[in-house]
């Protein structure tokens, strides 16, 4: 009886666990000296995000994050289209950009294969973007 009782919650909590949905491992402010200009992007969890390059807006838009690819849009080549790219996490503060589609010539030809380093708390608090 108690086995029958038993194995609907078990089903219950693990449908419930499958449906939270991991944390954005891209929330925060990445960075990287590119071109001789340092480029700032700051992406929040509300899934906009800003970029920067030495200190002065350069573009903005949408992003979506799953598994290892994301996905961005901005307002250069159109909020409504979404070039892919896979994420490649070498280490916690590490990541590299690779072009999975993104017909955007420009976003693409900057973001292939482009790397970004996670700014420290310090960091952040002292940026003016």
């Amino acid at each position: 009886m108690k086995k029958a009782f038993i194995i609907p919650l078990v089903g219950i909590a693990l449908t419930a666990l499958s449906l939270i949905s991991p944390p954005n491992p891209l929330v925060g402010r990445w960075q990287q000296l590119y071109k001789g200009a340092t480029a700032l992007f700051v992406f929040r969890a509300d899934s906009t995000f800003d970029v920067f390059i030495n200190g002065k807006a350069f573009t903005h838009g949408n992003y979506f994050v799953r598994k290892d690819t994301l996905g961005m849009a901005d307002v250069s080549c159109n909020l409504t289209y979404y070039g892919t790219y896979k994420l490649s996490f070498y280490a916690p503060d590490s990541v590299r950009f690779v072009t999975i589609r993104d017909t955007c010539k420009g976003r693409n030809g900057d973001l292939h294969n482009f790397t970004v380093g996670r700014r420290s708390a310090d960091a952040v608090k002292a940026a003016k973007p």
